[in-house]
């Protein structure tokens, strides 16, 4: 997977799952910064109609940051919880990869 594939999977996101991506995006120092300045305008459009957080959904950011309390976190996701999650969390490993492959590769 690299960049090409999570800015199409953008448009599978809820607006909701889009902003919840979006919070992570921006905090993450893992993610080179082409990445998010390239997905960043994608997940703002995208998210433009949603509502605030809610608690589940920091809970969500947390399992994000924290994967020791994501067993406990996953029982209240819901299904654009999950999506945001799991979107952020691809993305953290395809940008490792290709970290792990050198500058050339991206």
């Amino acid at each position: 997977m690299d960049l090409d594939f999570h800015v199409r999977k953008i448009d599978a996101l809820t607006p909701k799952a889009a902003k919840i991506a979006l919070r992570m995006l921006d905090a993450d120092p893992r993610i080179p910064t082409e990445w998010i300045m390239a997905l960043r305008p994608a997940l703002v459009d995208r998210s433009t109609e949603s509502d605030g957080f809610r608690s589940t959904d920091w809970m969500t950011m947390a399992a994000i940051e924290r994967p020791t309390i994501r067993r406990f976190a996953e029982r209240f996701e819901n299904k654009e919880q999950r999506h945001a999650r799991l979107w952020v969390l691809s993305l953290r490993k395809a940008s490792q990869q290709v970290l792990r492959r050198g500058p050339e590769a991206a």
